[in-house]
């Protein structure tokens, strides 16, 4: 049995996982990015962008200058929440991992990838922020009507 797993449920098999991921992201806007440092956490909601025509789980902001991009600049280990308000009756959330320069990527205009993910987020922006997850956990009550752990975990 994996970490997350109830007795209640298995996991999903990974391709399924991923659509489902893919779906939840692609149905919403806003996210709560998580940062720290000193041992003071910050938590800043934020617009969130996907590329549409790519089939990966990263996600952009256009970070505006400021505490949460010190944070993360002097320790790069980020968290991010997103979920589905109350009041639809459902009980479904992400949290969303991310650690290490190579996954917390700061693109200013003339970086290689710049220009297309400012294409990719609205609004004209100095800083962009690439997120790269490493792990991703989908909780979804409703996952146990089809006999899976309403925990869903995926590594990546």
């Amino acid at each position: 049995m994996h970490q997350g797993e109830s007795k209640i449920g298995n996991q999903m098999p990974k391709e399924d996982l991923k659509k489902v991921i893919r779906d939840f992201l692609e149905k919403r806007k806003i996210l709560v990015l998580c940062t720290c440092s000193d041992n003071t956490p910050r938590a800043t909601p934020m617009d969130f962008y996907m590329d549409k025509v790519s089939n990966d789980f990263n996600i952009y902001v256009g970070p505006a200058p400021g505490r949460k991009v010190k944070n993360i600049e002097e320790n790069p280990n980020i968290s991010i929440g997103i979920y589905t308000p109350m009041d639809t009756g459902k009980i479904q959330g992400m949290q969303i991992t991310a650690s290490g320069k190579e996954r917390l990527v700061f693109l200013r205009e003339g970086d290689k990838e710049f220009d297309k993910v400012q294409r990719i987020v609205r609004g004209k922006r100095n800083l962009l922020l690439k997120i790269i997850p490493e792990k991703i956990e989908l909780l979804d009550y409703d996952f146990i009507k089809n006999g899976y752990s309403r925990l869903q975990i995926l590594d990546l």
